[in-house]
């Protein structure tokens, strides 16, 4: 079982976008600056977006939408700025269940089963949250 606070999931997920902030910044020294600066623009909005959720709504909030968004992601052809928009997205979101415990492995199968938020969620032993009253 993983005891994940409020806190920490926010100190966690600030410190994720502050990479992302400076892998922007870094992006023009790589290979394929267009590619890396949008999949780093994309991860540090999708981290914006859960650090808003969980200060907002709490924990499971944020992993309802995190869930929901991961499941709907596009398809893109790879080599063009929608697929670097994807990938980043799709990297920020497993990272997030990665810190709150989650096996990724379960998440890729709740997307290829099309399971719904509670099947998942209720599928998820190794979750454990810890609500704080703000």
């Amino acid at each position: 079982m993983i005891h994940v606070g409020r806190e920490d999931l926010l100190g966690a997920l600030k410190k994720f976008k502050g990479i992302a902030k400076q892998d922007i910044l870094v992006s023009d020294l790589t290979p394929y600056p267009q590619y890396w600066k949008a999949h780093a623009e994309a991860r540090r909005l999708e981290y914006s977006t859960l650090i808003q959720i969980v200060e907002e709504s709490g924990i499971e909030k944020a992993c309802a939408y995190a869930f929901s968004t991961y499941n709907n992601l596009p398809g893109a052809s790879e080599g063009n700025q929608a697929f670097a928009e994807v990938k980043g997205r799709e990297q920020a979101i497993e990272l997030f269940f990665r810190v709150v415990g989650v096996d990724i492995h379960h998440l890729h199968d709740a997307k290829l089963n099309r399971d719904d938020f509670d099947t998942f969620f209720l599928g998820e032993p190794q979750i454990y949250y810890e609500y704080y009253l703000s």
